[in-house]
Parts: C-alpha cells; structure tokens; sequence
C-alpha cells in the first residue's frame, strides 16, 4: 500500500524526461498529472466499499489474499502502460486493492491483539505503509517510472504467500459458529501453553450481544453503534484534511517549486526517513502515552509545520531574496510535518476506528470509514493544484494549518481514549447507564447457560 501510495512522488519526475513514454509537460499536462496522482483514491474508494462484505464472508486471512490479485494486475497495467489513460487505469486497480486492504487489515490486527500490545501492533500497519512509501523514495531515485512500478509488484507476491501461514481471526471463526477453529487459532496465536479460556469466553459473550441485538443499518440510529460511526468518520476527514496525501504524492514536485537547495528526489528519501522514523516511535508510545496525547501532538506539530511552510512561500512570493536564505525551510517543515502526523494521525486513525467501534458493526464501520478516507484523499490530491492556483500556495498550507487546530479541540472535547482498555470498557462510553446494566445481567445468565 505505500508503494502505490509513494509512487507518483518519484514517478512524475521521471515522466516528463526525455524518453518517457507516454512524455508528460508540467504545464502543458498539468490535468493529467493530478488524475495520475489522485485515480488511485477513486480505486480505493471503491474498494473500501466492498471490503466489508468480502473480509465477512471469505475471514479476514482469505480475503487479504484475495486483496494481492487486483494489486498485481494493477501494477502489471502500470509496467505495460504506453499512455496516460492506462496509467490511470493501472493507478485505479491498484487504488482498489489499498482500499480492500485499508478496510481489513485494521481489523484483522486488532482481532489477533492483546490489550497490552493491541496499539503497538495497530500501529505497525501504518508503520509498514511508511516503509513502503520510503523504499519507493529510495529506489525511484535511481531508476525511471516503469520499472519502478515492476519491482514495486514484489512486495505484494510476499504480502500474499506469507498469508497463507497466518491465523484466521478467532472473532471472525467465532462468528461463524466455528468454536473449534477459533480455539485453535487463539492458541496459535497465544502459544500452545497458554490459557485462552478467559478469551474465548470473552468472544462468547462478544457473540451473545450480537445474537441479543443483530447489527442492520437501523443499528445505527442507536448511541453504541452512531457514537463510533460519527467518530470514525471525523478521525478519517481530520487525517486527510491534514494535507498529508497532497503532501505525500506531490513532495517532490513541491520542492522542485521552492526552489530548495536541496535536489528534490533526495529530500523525499530525507521526508521518508522521517515518517519511518517517527511511525516506529509512535508505534512504541501509543500504549504507554494513550491515543489522544499522541494525536494532540500531532495536530499541534501540523499547525506550527504548516504555518511556517505558508510563511516561506509567501516570502518566496513577496520577497525572494529573503526566501532564498531560507532553502532549508521547506525541508525543515515538511520532515516536522511527517514527524507529527507519523506519531498520531498516521497510525492512530486507523487502530481506533476497529477499537471503539462494537464487534457487530466493525466490518461495516470500518468500510464506511476507510471509503470516507479515501473520499477526502481524492478531494485533497484532485484539488491540490486548483487549490494552490485559486487561493495561493501560501493560504493552502495556511488553511492546512487553521483545520489542525479544529482537529486538536476535537481530540481534546470529543474523543474517548482507549488505552488499555477491552472492547466491553470501551463501548461503555456509547451506552446510557441504564441499558448497560441490563444488557450485562442477561448477557451474563446466557454465557453460564452455554458453558454449563
């Protein structure tokens, strides 16, 4: 997912040399650039959609298999494409497969979880997505477009044989009346000498309450299943509207514009680095400093960046000389920037979506979420260019700024943390008083009758 996400960064620069076919200008094709970069949000939209469904009925394990088939093909286009129209193509093939497995693999990790170390491994998923936008930094340094997207294939050939030895969810066989497998694969999981019953009487109850309530779309015109809905889709709109993808997929063209004084595919190799750097670290805190001081954190990082990225172009504007003796501060900003948001609202997002969201809407709340992601993605790279155009550059990355303060007093006033918590504890921020109380005394009396 990060090396589809990574790649139009190195890729477009190279398109526009000499020897490229299809040979795209700047300006000339400046519409065909943004469709290039942004088609692959449009894909995953798609694919968010449909995630749900699939990770449902196939298991979570079956269907990220499943997910590798349109990256492959989506790649193979791209190897092949001799136009622009197919390079769009091969983006939204490949866009499809970042959603199916944006909507899944969330889920699937926080499924496999302790609550001890639920957020380091749900943060690892972003930290993974990092590494993949870093090594197509690294390696789109030195060769062109078209082999880039080959070698960019491999990583989703391992991705899908080294699922075939992972667990199923227990959640999931659990789900499915498969008490034996799910027992199997929590020992798996677990390790053969240890004790799962407490688990496994814990999933019970976690499929009584389905079986009491029964998840349809009317589900969420009640509190439980509302509350993580609305929340799930303001985590998604304040991670995108941070700019990062814009940033993310534009990066090298954005200090070729500034004239940096540092050559722009090495100062993308510089952001990745960092994005790296600071997702290990946030996936290290998260269970330690809680969700919400990391994502406070991160919105107030993205507001000093930001702004002072504003300040720089406007000064490149108004008073090139100054902006001149301050090359370095595009750099500067942009690495403070991947810094914040890979400490909070790269990883974060996405582990407490599968986190306050209740078992029985997980799989549909996710999609809805992570199509909502990739909604606002499209709309930020899309529109990146026109924005830059009819506002400025400097009231861009300004406006960028002014939205992360919104995001930093919705962290602090709307958001419930999670840390260390069960899904039982958590749902109970969701829940009046009264109907939590009755649910627990029945829930209770059905989960003796099943155990005898």
């Amino acid at each position: 997912m990060g090396l589809v996400l990574g790649w139009t960064a190195p890729a477009l620069i190279t398109m526009v040399e000499d020897g490229s076919e299809p040979k795209l200008d700047n300006k000339a094709d400046k519409d065909a650039i943004t469709w290039i970069g942004s088609s692959m949000t449009l894909g995953a939209l798609g694919g968010a959609l449909i995630s749900g469904t699939i990770s449902q009925f196939f298991g979570r394990k079956k269907a990220l298999i499943i997910y590798g088939i349109p990256f492959t093909i989506g790649w193979i286009i791209l190897v092949a494409a001799k136009n622009v129209t197919l390079l769009i193509i091969g983006r939204v093939v490949c866009g499809i497969s970042c959603g199916l497995l944006s909507g899944t693999a969330p889920s699937y990790v926080v499924e496999i979880s302790t609550i001890d170390i639920r957020g380091l491994i749900g943060a690892c998923f972003q930290l993974f997505v990092t590494i993949g936008i870093l090594l197509v930094y690294v390696i789109g340094a030195f060769i062109t477009w078209r082999p880039l997207a080959a070698v960019s294939m491999v990583p989703t050939i391992i991705m899908m044989i080294c699922m075939f030895f992972m667990p199923e969810s227990p959640s999931w066989l659990m789900s499915k009346g498969k008490l034996s497998e799910a027992t199997q694969s929590l020992l798996r999981l677990r390790g053969h000498n240890s004790d799962t019953e407490l688990e496994m009487r814990m999933l019970q109850q976690a499929e009584i309450d389905k079986q009491g309530e029964g998840f349809k779309f009317s589900s969420y015109s009640r509190r439980p299943h509302l509350m993580p809905f609305i929340l799930a889709l303001l985590l998604m709109l304040f991670q995108q509207f941070s700019g990062i993808n814009a940033v993310m997929f534009y990066a090298t063209s954005i200090f070729a514009e500034a004239g940096s004084s540092i050559e722009p595919k090495y100062a993308t190799i510089i952001i990745g680095v960092a994005q790296v750097i600071a997702t290990g670290i946030g996936s290290l805190l998260v269970d330690r400093l809680g969700r919400k001081i990391l994502l406070g954190a991160s919105g107030l990082l993205h507001v000093i960046s930001l702004a002072a990225l504003g300040v720089y172009y406007y000064l490149a504007d108004k008073q090139p000389d100054t902006a001149k003796s301050l090359g370095w501060l595009p750099l500067v900003s942009l690495v403070v920037f991947i810094i914040g948001f890979s400490i909070g609202y790269g990883p974060v997002p996405w582990l407490m979506v599968a986190e306050i969201t209740p078992t029985d809407s997980r799989a549909m709340t996710s999609a809805f979420a992570t199509a909502f992601n990739w909604t606002c993605a499209f709309l930020m790279t899309k529109n990146f260019e026109l924005l830059k155009d009819t506002i400025t550059t400097e009231g861009t990355f300004f406006s960028f700024s002014a939205f992360a303060i919104v995001s930093i007093i919705f962290v602090v006033c709307m958001l419930p943390e999670t840390k260390g918590k069960s899904s039982e504890q958590i749902a109970q921020n969701f829940k009046s008083s009264s109907s939590s109380s009755s649910s627990k005394r029945g829930n209770n009396n059905e989960l003796k009758r099943l155990n005898g």
